[in-house]
């Protein structure tokens, strides 16, 4: 029996040891055994794991083997509609990779609520590194994803990341100058580059609250939850 876990090479060059993922839904002990077995012999140092919360027996299985719940994401989704925000002196245009060091105090509002930041493993600081990677590949692939960058008079004010990957999705936002429109403005350039269709935004850390209200704000629903977890393969599980 195969655990299915999936190396991750993109993460394990930027961390610097081998990472790799699983989908733990269903999962049962003798699943969550062949998991174990075969992150091992990959010799991968950390799994992410995920699951659908609506079996928490599931998620307490896990959690017995060793994965540590670090997150609860959420996604949202919006069918194609107007979006009319109130004037604002945020100017919106393409980042590019000149912007990238006049973005970290953006990038300082979104790390706290990573995944990485949660888990003292990783830690603030690579939350941070993986938000300045992710901001830097979304202003060089201009194929499936896109950085947008507000700014008013006074400087930066905002910046969000876009994937287009089946439905356009809107997966980062920072605002430094809060009451300024420069969400608004960041949301309505996605909708636009978004050619008006249905969009999704997300994941979303459940512990973000302001960022939960603000994309109910613009129309968007939560249509899925996931439970994250980070299994360390040199910390011992709990199920012998």
């Amino acid at each position: 029996m195969t655990g299915s876990v999936e190396p991750l090479a993109w993460d394990s060059e930027f961390f610097g040891f081998p990472i790799g993922r699983v989908a733990l839904d269903d999962a049962t002990e003798e699943r969550m055994r062949a998991i174990e077995r075969e992150a091992r012999d990959l010799g991968l140092a950390c799994v992410y794991g995920s699951l659908d919360p609506s079996a928490p027996e599931t998620a307490y299985l896990a959690q017995r083997f060793g994965h540590r719940l670090v997150e609860i994401s959420i996604t949202f989704s919006r069918p194609a509609s107007p979006f009319s925000p109130p004037p604002t002196r945020s100017v919106v245009r393409r980042a590019t990779p000149d912007d990238l060091p006049r973005l970290a105090d953006a990038i300082h509002t979104m790390a706290p609520y990573s995944r990485y930041a949660a888990d003292p493993r990783f830690g603030p600081d690579a939350a941070r590194r993986m938000h300045e990677a992710w901001i830097a590949r979304a202003i060089g692939d201009t194929e499936h994803r896109v950085c947008f960058v507000a700014e008013d008079d006074s400087g930066v004010t905002g910046v969000s990341t876009c994937v287009r990957d089946g439905v356009p999705r809107v997966d980062t936002t920072g605002v430094t100058k809060p009451g300024s429109g420069a969400a608004d403005a960041l949301m309505a350039a996605f909708f636009e580059w978004a050619d008006g269709g249905a969009t999704e935004a997300g994941p979303c850390a459940a512990r973000n609250v302001a960022v939960l209200r603000y994309v109910e704000r613009c129309g968007f629903r939560a249509h899925a939850t996931r439970y994250l977890f980070h299994r360390w393969l040199d910390e011992p599980g709990t199920q012998a």
